[in-house]
């Protein structure tokens, strides 16, 4: 859990979400606990995240989070009722989108993660085809930092 500054200046308590579905594909999450509200980050675009509605997924992934949240006593450690969570799932439109359908989801993932994490925002600046390399290429830079050279 983390949190970044609301548009007040106050806190805004954030969940960071991989989300699975039983078809191999990843898509991203971020639960927005005061709204109850889970943005969703997909790299295949709305069609997959209607497949994901329509195959009740994100019921079920609201079942495991209000279940996580009754075990971390989020309610009682905060002093408020615990309410049922009917999750709102918002599709997030303006996200970069794979080419293609070999497997990329799981970098995009990680890369929509490192964005909102570092408080960047995620938007389409690079070109669909060269995305999953450039952000496999930013990856590497994260995680080998200059140890590996200059690439």
């Amino acid at each position: 859990m983390l949190w970044k500054k609301d548009r007040t200046g106050g806190r805004l308590w954030l969940v960071l979400l991989p989300i699975h579905s039983s078809h191999n594909h990843w898509l991203f999450g971020e639960l927005r606990l005061a709204s109850i509200e889970v943005h969703i980050y997909d790299s295949l675009g709305r069609g997959a995240y209607e497949k994901f509605k329509s195959e009740r997924i994100f019921s079920k992934f609201e079942r495991r989070v209000a279940n996580y949240l009754d075990k971390i006593k989020y309610w009682a450690r905060r002093n408020i009722p615990r309410i049922p969570l009917n999750m709102q799932f918002i599709y997030e439109e303006n996200v970069p989108q794979q080419s293609s359908h070999l497997g990329d989801c799981g970098v995009f993932v990680c890369m929509f993660m490192e964005q909102l994490v570092s408080g960047q925002p995620i938007r389409v600046l690079i070109d669909p085809k060269n995305a999953a390399l450039e952000f496999r290429l930013r990856m590497t830079k994260i995680i080998w930092g200059s140890s590996l050279g200059p690439m």
